[in-house]
């Protein structure tokens, strides 16, 4: 029924005698409505409250069939334990594992629970990239590496690759299978020292504007030019350096392209951290001579004051927050020293705020102070530091008493073997004290 046939049906006494009948069932319907409970009013619902039963489901919600431990090992060092908590077969949260104080090593020698909780905020939702939607689902190559290994790897005279195959970022990437993904990944290293092994791929190297003394270290290796880094050097200590040792094997690649024997092929690079990769600062071991190592963690807990320095503790060392804390929590002082006001700024009794640049300036006019005012624990620098070393102007090593004390001898180290000439040292867990060699051999000049 359009709208105009119903405006000529329905009359005014038409539409009031429908109203009435309404009015009527609804009335009758009262004793009906009567029937239901009314309200009932909780004046303290933690005392007393009905129908409880839903709760359940919110108490269910992060109830688990099983556990399983894991070790949570990204490029941060911090290699946490984390447990998972299996629901239907799927990860439903994670969290720290309380159970570094288990830990034994070979000699029975006990871990301290001071290490728990062990964790990050980033590792308790990493179960969310495990099912997002943009993980690694298949393997998959970039489009205009695919076109150039399709066509031969073509190159231009100079050897580089030619720029239409070069748009990273700007092209998409392709699924391919796991046997096409190894074929490519194989031949392009062929190809790469293929093209830089020998006189000519010297000569392609310095046409690209490299340095002739980077070009000579190659020693006419094209596999010299392939680079690989095996993770950060604490990695190793609970995982196997794979890159590093793919590198080393290498050396059976250029055998095989050059045919120089087993004796003279050489592998690839394993670039460190600081020179080629910069993960971390160059400047730092060019200054100072020394590399960014930490510090142990528990002498936090005995000392009275401590200088963030060259590190962002709350954020670059979320594990490792809670020793920080913990120390405050004894009166222990901290400083912060940094270029910005870091998060860990917000946790020091101190914020020194300096330019970049000037780190190696200023400890060297805080040192100055100290030395000149006598600020130092005199004992303590004498025994545990090498900072009563004199160094020679003439070369700029340390000073040792054999350079002015005419036929001096050193004392015998008790706590040290010397390693005979051509022997080998014997396995780690059978090596009781220091060993060393009776020639020091010079680090290279790339360390």
């Amino acid at each position: 029924m359009d709208d105009k046939t119903f405006k000529k049906k329905v009359t005014r006494r038409d539409f009031i005698r429908v109203s009435s009948t309404g009015l009527f069932l609804a009335v009758s319907a009262e004793p009906v409505l009567s029937l239901l409970k009314p309200a009932v009013g909780i004046d303290n619902p933690l005392d007393y409250y009905p129908d409880r039963d839903w709760e359940k489901i919110y108490r269910d919600m992060y109830s688990y069939d099983s556990t399983f431990t894991f070790l949570c090992a990204p490029n941060d060092t911090h290699n946490c334990l984390l447990k998972a908590y299996v629901k239907n077969g799927v990860i439903l949260y994670l969290g720290p594992t309380f159970g570094y104080g288990k830990a034994k090593d070979i000699y029975g020698n006990q871990a301290s629970h001071r290490w728990d909780p062990r964790c990050c905020q980033k590792g308790l939702v990493m179960f969310r990239r495990i099912y997002g939607p943009r993980r690694v689902k298949y393997p998959s190559v970039r489009k205009g590496f695919k076109e150039w290994a399709d066509k031969g790897f073509p190159r231009d005279k100079d050897g580089r690759v030619p720029k239409e195959f070069l748009n990273r970022g700007r092209e998409p990437f392709i699924k391919v299978s796991f046997e096409e993904a190894y074929s490519l990944a194989a031949k392009a290293m062929v190809n790469i020292s293929t093209t830089y092994s020998g006189k000519k791929g010297e000569e392609r190297l310095k046409k690209q504007g490299y340095d002739e003394a980077m070009v000579e270290a190659t020693h006419e290796a094209g596999t010299q030019t392939l680079k690989f880094r095996g993770g950060m050097p604490l990695l190793g200590a609970t995982r196997i350096f794979g890159l590093a040792r793919f590198a080393n094997s290498m050396a059976l690649l250029d055998n095989y392209i050059r045919k120089v024997g087993k004796d003279k092929a050489v592998g690839a690079r394993g670039w460190d951290s600081y020179s080629w990769h910069t993960d971390l600062p160059p400047g730092h071991t060019m200054v100072t001579g020394h590399q960014t190592i930490d510090f142990d963690l528990a002498a936090a807990e005995n000392a009275k004051m401590i200088i963030c320095w060259g590190m962002n503790w709350i954020s670059t060392k979320m594990p490792d927050g809670h020793w920080l804390t913990e120390a405050r929590l004894s009166g222990t002082k901290v400083v912060t020293v940094a270029c910005e006001y870091q998060s860990t700024s917000n946790k020091a009794d101190e914020v020194i705020i300096i330019r970049p640049g000037s780190d190696t300036a200023f400890a060297l006019a805080m040192a100055n102070v100290i030395i000149k005012e006598g600020l130092y624990d005199e004992e303590y620098v004498k025994s545990s530091t090498d900072l009563p070393f004199l160094v020679r102007l003439d070369n700029l090593k340390l000073l040792h008493p054999q350079d002015f004390i005419r036929d001096y001898k050193q004392k015998e180290l008790e706590n040290l073997d010397l390693l005979d000439e051509g022997k080998t040292p014997p396995r780690s867990l059978k090596q009781v004290r220091q060993i060393t060699t009776g020639v020091q051999i010079p680090a290279p000049r790339w360390l």
